[in-house]
């Protein structure tokens, strides 16, 4: 799996990098098939909105999954993108199941 990890409005703090690849080998146990990973952390610079942003594409055979998740803090935004791409892929084995 080809992981792409990149920020928008700041830099990628090795503390969101060590999250990003524990959740991304964990995605392998889910399904093999992952192709491509692209992450990308945006960092609010709105004074009164500082929402933390994850988007995530995962191209799959057949396939592209996308999830975009925006939480108060960069952690929450990153575990909460993984959780629900990971929901998302356990749909895409199913559909390939049947």
């Amino acid at each position: 799996m080809e992981i792409e990890l990149k920020a928008q409005h700041s830099e990628v703090h090795p503390r969101w990098r060590s999250i990003v690849d524990r959740r991304a080998e964990k995605l392998r146990e889910f399904c093999a098939d992952i192709v491509r990973l692209h992450i990308t952390l945006v960092h609010s610079t709105h004074h009164l909105r500082g929402d933390e942003e994850v988007r995530l594409l995962a191209t799959v055979p057949n396939d592209t999954l996308r999830v975009h998740k925006a939480k108060a803090s960069m952690g929450d935004a990153i575990h909460a993108a993984f959780t629900a791409l990971e929901r998302e892929l356990q749909e895409y084995a199913q559909r390939r199941k049947e």
